[in-house]
């Protein structure tokens, strides 16, 4: 068994963000992948939904790796800060740990930025063969065997990269950089399913070199999700500065219920929770529990509840193009079903929410192919919400925002299209057909 499997076997595997089974299962499927020298996949992607889990199993890879003297570099993108979802410092953080990983790339690095003072304003394409790929390729040249180690890069989040083409350049400019460099290199990207980066892997060009891993859209069963809060809110009890303040009773099952319900199956939703409720030494985990069951109001907009689930819901709905569209497919699919209008059911599928909107069939798809790490489809064309808490979300002016869903407007609009329906289905002599 090597090293990294050794690792594997000591690492704790308590992440909120992901069922432990399935975080144990990808790692191990990493790991393999990993320690095939002879495997001609030299990049894979860790795709999955928002909130699955990735950067935590990205995490967990990266100690892994780096306890094993395997960890090359490692760069994680994250939208809420300027520096890290800021494609301009990607390559020469990337160049600066690898340095240091290999002393003896060091000169050869510093040598190309020498030699071209201006190089981190160039294109990322052009600094990763300058700052990254020839350095490598020269000290290959000299006898270094990079096959002593299974030497690993880590790109956690692309999607969180600014500019969809960065992404997308950032990935085949890897894929050019390594197809016939026999580096032995290893690098895993992770990302949310978008459609670009989903049409660039795709690419004929560096599929040959590629490989995908979904994270399991499975969702964790309810009763994980039961027991986690259970456990959460007893470290609560006992940690908590203020836990004298807090009877033997509490919480109460109701509220247990409710939080294990609205997570859907989805840890993130369960962990924002509990990181609100017990998070602030200075507030009383009861009275915060009020607010997330909206038994209380905040205090203002430093005491959001959801500031974390509603960050990542704008960061999605912010890149999307057509966003009226998505608004209206998302207010029939959400809203009518909960009134039970007639044949609304009808309403969850693709297809028949493309006859309903008087759009073209396969628009309706197109439409919500930007939204694919929030909601995904059975096989039949039923549109599935992976967060119940997106509901809520776009219900709620003061956390959607422009992205409101207003039900009395959405129940018109629907009704309008109605009346279209039945009035195109009345012939002139007032006959239906």
């Amino acid at each position: 068994m090597s090293a990294l499997h050794n690792s594997l076997e000591r690492q704790e595997l308590d992440s909120p963000k992901c069922h432990p089974k399935t975080r144990l299962a990808v790692l191990n499927r990493l790991v393999e992948w990993i320690n095939n020298y002879d495997d001609d996949i030299l990049i894979l992607w860790l795709y999955g939904a928002a909130g699955a889990g990735k950067s935590a199993i990205a995490h967990t890879l990266a100690e892994i790796c780096e306890r094993d003297d395997c960890l090359l570099a490692t760069f994680f993108f994250w939208r809420t800060s300027t520096e890290r979802r800021n494609a301009a410092r990607f390559v020469a953080t990337i160049a600066y740990q690898i340095s240091r990983a290999i002393p003896a790339s060091r000169p050869l690095i510093e040598d190309a930025v020498a030699s071209d003072p201006m190089v981190f304003d160039l294109s990322i394409d052009t600094q990763l063969v300058k700052l990254i790929f020839t350095p490598l390729y020269r000290l290959k040249s000299t006898g270094f065997n990079f096959n002593d180690v299974p030497f690993v890069v880590i790109i956690d989040g692309l999607d969180e990269c600014q500019g969809h083409h960065l992404q997308s350049v950032i990935v085949k400019s890897l894929a050019a950089g390594l197809s016939n460099s026999q580096l032995g290199l290893r690098i895993l990207i992770t990302s949310r399913p978008e459609v670009h980066l989903r049409t660039t892997f795709n690419s004929s060009t560096i599929d040959p070199y590629t490989s995908r891993l979904a994270l399991s859209s499975e969702n964790s069963s309810r009763r994980d999700i039961y027991r986690f809060l259970e456990v959460s809110f007893e470290k609560i009890k006992k940690e908590h500065p203020l836990s004298r303040y807090i009877p033997s009773w509490w919480p109460p099952w109701e509220a247990l219920q409710e939080l294990s319900q609205k997570s859907s199956g989805q840890f993130v939703f369960a962990s924002t929770a509990i990181k609100y409720i017990g998070g602030d030494p200075c507030e009383l985990p009861t009275r915060r529990l009020d607010v997330i069951r909206q038994v209380q109001p905040p205090r203002g907009e430093q005491d959001l509840p959801y500031g974390e689930l509603d960050a990542l819901y704008h960061h999605v709905l912010s890149n999307v193009r057509n966003i009226e569209g998505v608004k209206q497919v998302l207010g029939a699919r959400l809203i009518i079903p909960v009134y039970r209008l007639n044949h609304s059911e009808k309403l969850l599928g693709t297809s028949a929410m493309d006859e309903f909107l008087f759009w073209r069939f396969g628009e309706v798809e197109a439409c919500l192919s930007q939204l694919a790490s929030l909601i995904t489809y059975q096989a039949d064309g039923t549109i599935l919400v992976h967060h119940a808490s997106l509901v809520d979300f776009l219900l709620d002016r003061s956390r959607s925002r422009q992205f409101y869903l207003h039900r009395e407007t959405v129940l018109g609009d629907c009704a309008a299209l109605a009346l279209r329906h039945l009035h195109e289905r009345v012939d002139p002599g007032g006959m239906f057909y």
